[in-house]
């Protein structure tokens, strides 16, 4: 590399790193909606003596409205009244939000009450039991209920660590501070004395927030990329030295990277005579390439109570009608949306290809007939329920012929038995599936 060009990569490093450390103010958020959110269960707990009708209620479950009503005769010491949201059926399998940095609350109360405390829950083995509900470490922070006309962020490092928790189970001051990796809880509760009457809260938002990747791990990640890309340029200065005396190592490798580019480009036009143009998927020869390679696969490698392969025939009903009324183009759009659809609905070790016309193959190794006619209705469900050519719609149905291979014959013939079997489909009215029967019947 000589000075100009050294100087040209240096400015663009330069100002790469410029534009990145300003991107990081304008990096996407990631959100966790807690509320509303119907995968997680939420309840009410109320310590309250009467049994048939608590204090805590929905007015309105859909729109979040909910009602603490403080009993004014109520003679116990102390009287619990909370709503909690449960983020795992398991108490040890929380939700980590270490990785967020705030809040957004947005709730509506009515009431007598000056505060209201949120709270959220965490669960370490090293303080936690199961068993004990109570032994997730308590995080809480006062809301006082004037600040609440507006939506609130509040930073999750605003939450401190209950002092009458950390008494009740003897924490060591090594595990008293904050923790948010493995909340299983959230809640809202009151906080002051008795205050007999009804209070109401609507939550209309409870969300988590915070970003992809912190400013310092972002700094770090580009303070990295600089360390890098000056030992990528000592390398490369030491290489540029050592060039003329390893001059022919140079010409060895250009080779190699040559053989590498041909092998490349290869590959490549293999795969253009193994694939159909108009569905991107397999030709017929490429599922004579297939079928040969899973009839050569050792039967140590094979599940020896399925046979080596499945095979499902699909023909797309009245398809020559469709082209006939709507064009060719329309025809090609089916048949491009007919393979989409069958793609999507095979498994990642099965093979789609494109028999003819609009005829579809697939190739199902080392399966069961059974499963094969199981997947074959799932693709005629999809097919029959899939809206095609939306501006103007057309009603497409498929006919499925099913067969498996016998131990004691060729592809053909099992190929030949899953066509008798569609045609079989098409007798019966189309739009079904049929298993080919197990000996070919001449």
């Amino acid at each position: 590399m000589n000075d100009k060009h050294f100087s040209s990569a240096l400015l663009l490093a330069t100002l790469v790193t410029l534009i990145a450390v300003i991107a990081q103010k304008f990096f996407p958020e990631k959100r966790l909606t807690v509320w509303p959110n119907t995968n997680y269960v939420n309840y009410f707990y109320t310590t309250s003596n009467n049994n048939e009708n608590s204090p805590a209620y929905w007015l309105n479950q859909d729109q979040g409205l909910w009602r603490c009503a403080y009993p004014a005769d109520d003679k116990s010491e102390y009287f619990a009244c909370s709503f909690n949201i449960l983020f795992a059926e398991k108490l040890n399998r929380g939700i980590d939000l270490s990785g967020y940095t705030h809040m957004n609350l947005k709730f509506d109360y009515s009431g007598s009450a000056k505060k209201l405390r949120i709270f959220l829950r965490n669960f370490d083995p090293a303080y936690s039991k199961v068993e004990d509900t109570n032994s997730t470490k308590f995080h809480s922070m006062i809301l006082y209920t004037p600040d609440l006309k507006k939506e609130l962020s509040i930073n999750l490092d605003e939450f401190v660590v209950a002092d009458w928790w950390l008494g009740q189970y003897d924490i060591p001051r090594h595990l008293s501070r904050p923790e948010m990796n493995n909340v299983s809880s959230f809640g809202i509760d009151y906080v002051e004395g008795k205050q007999p009457g009804n209070h109401d809260i609507k939550i209309e938002k409870i969300e988590f927030v915070g970003g992809w990747i912190s400013a310092e791990n972002w700094y770090l990640l580009i303070l990295g990329c600089w360390m890098l890309g000056i030992f990528i340029f000592a390398i490369t200065r030491l290489v540029q030295l050592q060039r003329q005396t390893k001059y022919d190592v140079q010409v060895i490798n250009q080779l190699n990277t040559t053989n590498e580019q041909l092998k490349e480009e290869k590959d490549k036009f293999r795969r253009l005579s193994t694939v159909d143009p108009l569905t991107q998927t397999y030709n017929r020869f490429g599922i004579d390439q297939i079928v040969s390679m899973i009839c050569n696969i050792e039967p140590s490698h094979l599940n020896q109570d399925a046979p080596r392969f499945a095979l499902i025939i699909v023909d797309i009903d009245h398809f020559k009608r469709i082209n006939d009324r709507r064009g060719h183009d329309t025809g090609d759009r089916v048949l491009q949306m007919i393979s989409a659809i069958i793609a999507k609905g095979i498994r990642a070790q099965d093979f789609l290809g494109r028999w003819g016309g609009e005829e579809f193959i697939i190739i199902l190794p080392n399966t069961r007939k059974e499963f094969a006619i199981a997947l074959a209705e799932k693709l005629r469900f999809m097919i029959y329920d899939t809206e095609f050519e939306p501006e103007n719609p057309i009603a497409i149905t498929a006919s499925f012929g099913i067969s498996d291979k016998r131990d004691d014959e060729d592809f053909a013939t099992t190929f030949k038995r899953a066509d008798i079997a569609l045609y079989a489909a098409k007798a019966q009215g189309r739009n079904c599936s049929v298993m080919a029967e197990d000996q070919l019947i001449n």
